[in-house]
């Protein structure tokens, strides 16, 4: 059954939250960089980022993969350009598509569709437990959207043109909407008389959902947020949730 806060109309689903995320070992799971107040330019934001510290978390593995992997997807960019070498050269698909392929790594670029056994050396899985605050926003929910309508909608057509808030808006790639969004979620005293720890939503990608948690004792200097790292491993390419990822995805890992 939803659980619906009296105050706002928005739907919550109750913590403690365990996640995954993969991060870099260098910089461990809980130091993601944090936006400032005022920041005009919010293309570089995720989607679910405000002013302060924002942590993502996966409900499964598989999602955590999808999630970070997104970006080594074979675009339609990369595969036009493909099409216009094989057709420029009079080449095959196959010789124009490594010709490109060798371009792009001799001068130091990721190339689509591959990715480099050194992503996987450099970062690590880790398990996250977040057990407080107990609330979260649930953006998958019919009754959060229509209360976002209702508090937000005219807000978001005045400044944004976005005539109706739907799903659609929310996994969009136009970061102003989303982050505003989250902005005002983030500030609002749910019936219990406490902010939401975060929002739980869809993976844009599909699949199971994610967490975006708010780190508000760091960003108010008040000392460590309730996070708990249950679990930290390697990842290994016979990692079946990566191989079916990769799969998916069509990519290709040494």
């Amino acid at each position: 059954m939803t659980q619906v806060c009296a105050t706002t109309g928005l739907a919550f689903v109750d913590g403690p939250v365990t996640g995954y995320r993969i991060a870099k070992s260098s910089y461990g799971p809980l130091n993601p960089l944090p936006r400032t107040v005022g920041s005009a330019d919010r293309s570089a934001w995720s989607r679910f980022d405000t002013p302060g510290s924002t942590v993502y978390l996966a409900g499964d593995k598989r999602t955590a993969y999808a999630e970070a992997l997104a970006m080594a997807r074979v675009a339609k960019d990369f595969r036009n350009a493909i099409a216009f070498a094989a057709r420029q050269f009079g080449l095959s698909v196959e010789d124009a598509r490594r010709m490109i392929q060798d371009d792009w790594t001799r001068n130091g670029n990721m190339v689509p569709g591959w990715l480099p056994a050194n992503w996987r050396d450099g970062r690590l899985m880790y398990t996250l437990q977040i057990n407080g605050p107990q609330r979260w926003i649930d953006l998958t929910a019919a009754e959060s959207i229509a209360a976002l309508n209702r508090h937000l909608g005219q807000e978001l057509e005045d400044a944004f043109g976005i005539a109706d808030i739907t799903l659609a808006t929310l996994a969009g790639e136009d970061r102003a909407p989303t982050t505003h969004i989250a902005e005002w979620l983030r500030e609002q005293v749910l019936d219990d008389g406490n902010y939401a720890a975060g929002v739980r939503a869809h993976s844009k990608y599909g699949g199971g959902v994610c967490w975006a948690y708010w780190m508000r004792r760091r960003d108010d200097n008040l000392g460590t947020d309730p996070v708990a790292v249950l679990d930290e491993t390697e990842i290994h390419r016979t990692d079946p949730d990566l191989d079916y990822v990769l799969a998916m995805y069509g990519l290709d890992c040494r």
